[in-house]
């Protein structure tokens, strides 16, 4: 009967996981794409080695494959679906051995429907890649250490290699399984090094990759962008539960809302208040409890990410961002479902029923046209219908990429004049921290003059206004200001497509003489 649910919770999750699957790429996505696209596997390895990556290349070596498949950029993210639909079962599986069938189930759920899973596994990175690697690992280890068999020794070290080689900061994890399985569990320790040593062998042909990664400028980059301050650190965990995690564009009021979050929170208490009171009425008074060694394994597993990435920073690592916690949210899953599915049977009902409630509420939402990626596919539709062999465009939606593709050039289907704004003019490399940047004025000026007396197609990106700080506000809207066309040309159409960043095409024509 069990896994009878567990099927039908993972069902339930690929549907959800396929239908995000659909949106056009985004951010890091696009930085993907121009790796495979047009490259052989050679190649993508090749180009994921230098300064184009600063993650290992397994996601990019399997989208190779996926892109094999058929010519929608959105094959892309198949590695990142299959292994989201898979990390369903593989949560049901470690906590039926960790945290009892009643948490695992739970966890199950959580997983099915959460936006961080779900978004990951609908996302052409490697992070869904790493987490079905983590947990993988993770229940090969409790099968190893219970059979004593060593081929699942073998599927541990294969299983760690792949979630290293899919994203750094999956090591923070495996740090934690192995101190785990050498306290806890002394007669493994020689079985557990073997399959370390092996791992880190499969690893090595990456290591020249490695040092290259640690030593490269978008290191800088991105810890500039991810400060490491109470406020981003509040940030990052409250996303990391259950917020929006291309958290840029929106808040929790926003994603999930209110509502989804009161729920989470009234859970979380209902739970912790009965698991104490149940403790009391248990003991009749506080006492020591003795230390149940596999729930000692979920929680380091679930600290592992937030704790190594918290203490690495004073050494001048800057690693503590919603993504990179994606290694710990399985068992931190597991964790909550464990407290949910701790107090009186009354009491653990309600609490999972109302988390359940909360997370539902947040993967409905997550499917809404509001908290989609932008409609790049939208946009460029009407500019292969409308834009004639004379007419220029201006792609100005490369604001987020981290280059050379922006989110247009994906998914244009006919040739056209394309200018870039808001965005360097590189095309042959990603973007680096100096290349200048195309101020919108120029290219508008520029556009007008190549296009003559045809027609101005300007696509462009909007921010919600609600979370883009006021300098920045203030700075797009003189932009705006600046960004007007002469007074030659008149606007004679306008279209919006929505998504977390809305996208809108312009169109203005020279007037008449």
């Amino acid at each position: 009967m069990r896994w009878a649910v567990v099927a039908a919770l993972t069902l339930l999750g690929a549907v959800l996981r396929l239908r995000l699957s659909g949106q056009s790429l985004f951010a890091d996505e696009l930085s993907t794409w121009w790796i495979v696209e047009g490259r052989s596997l050679r190649g993508v390895v090749a180009t994921v080695a230098t300064d184009a990556e600063i993650t290992p290349p397994l996601y990019f070596a399997l989208a190779w494959f996926g892109r094999r498949l058929g010519d929608a950029p959105e094959l892309l993210r198949a590695p990142s679906w299959i292994a989201g639909i898979a990390l369903i079962p593989l949560v049901y599986a470690v906590g039926e051995r960790t945290v009892g069938r009643p948490a695992a189930l739970v966890a199950t759920a959580l997983t099915a429907l959460g936006p961080f899973a779900l978004y990951y596994a609908a996302d052409a990175r490697g992070y869904a890649l790493m987490m079905a690697a983590v947990v993988l690992s993770t229940l090969a280890m409790l099968l190893a250490v219970d059979s004593g068999r060593r081929r699942w020794w073998v599927v541990h070290g294969v299983a760690v290699a792949a979630g290293v080689l899919s994203h750094y900061t999956s090591v923070f994890a495996f740090a934690a399984q192995l101190g785990w399985v050498l306290w806890a569990h002394p007669e493994a320790r020689r079985s557990a090094l073997a399959a370390t040593a092996g791992a880190v062998a499969l690893f090595s042909p990456w290591t020249g990759g490695l040092l290259a990664d640690l030593d490269s400028p978008t290191t800088q980059i991105l810890a500039a962008l991810s400060p490491f301050t109470w406020a981003s650190v509040r940030f990052s965990l409250t996303h990391w539960v259950i917020g929006y995690p291309a958290a840029i564009a929106f808040g929790l009021g926003d994603f999930p809302g209110v509502a989804a979050v009161g729920l989470l929170v009234l859970a979380a208490v209902l739970a912790a208040g009965g698991s104490a009171a149940r403790a009391l009425r248990t003991s009749g008074g506080p006492r020591a409890a003795g230390v149940d060694r596999r729930v000692v394994l979920i929680v380091l597993l679930a600290l592992s990410g937030p704790g190594a990435t918290a203490l690495l920073d004073p050494l001048g690592v800057h690693l503590f961002s919603v993504r990179n916690l994606a290694a710990s949210w399985p068992a931190a899953a597991l964790a909550f479902a464990a407290l949910l599915v701790a107090p009186r049977r009354r009491v653990a009902v309600a609490a999972v029923a109302i988390a359940l409630a909360a997370f539902a509420v947040a993967a409905v939402q997550l499917s809404h046209p509001r908290f989609a990626n932008p409609d790049y596919a939208g946009a460029a539709g009407f500019v292969d219908r409308q834009a004639g062999p004379r007419d220029v465009v201006i792609d100005a939606t490369g604001e987020l990429s981290p280059g050379p593709a922006t989110g247009l050039d994906v998914v244009l289907e006919r040739p056209h004049r394309v200018l870039r704004a808001a965005a360097p003019e590189v095309r042959d490399r990603p973007f680096g921290f100096f290349d200048p940047v195309v101020r919108l004025p120029d290219a508008i000026r520029r556009a007008v003059a190549e296009a003559g007396a045809n027609r101005v197609l300007l696509v462009s990106t909007r921010f919600p206004p609600s979370v883009v700080e006021a300098q920045i506000a203030n700075e797009r809207a003189r932009a705006r200001r600046d960004a007007r066309f002469p007074a030659s040309h008149r606007l004679v159409d306008r279209r919006t497509f929505p998504g977390v960043l809305g996208v809108e095409v312009r169109v203005y024509a020279p007037r008449a003489p």
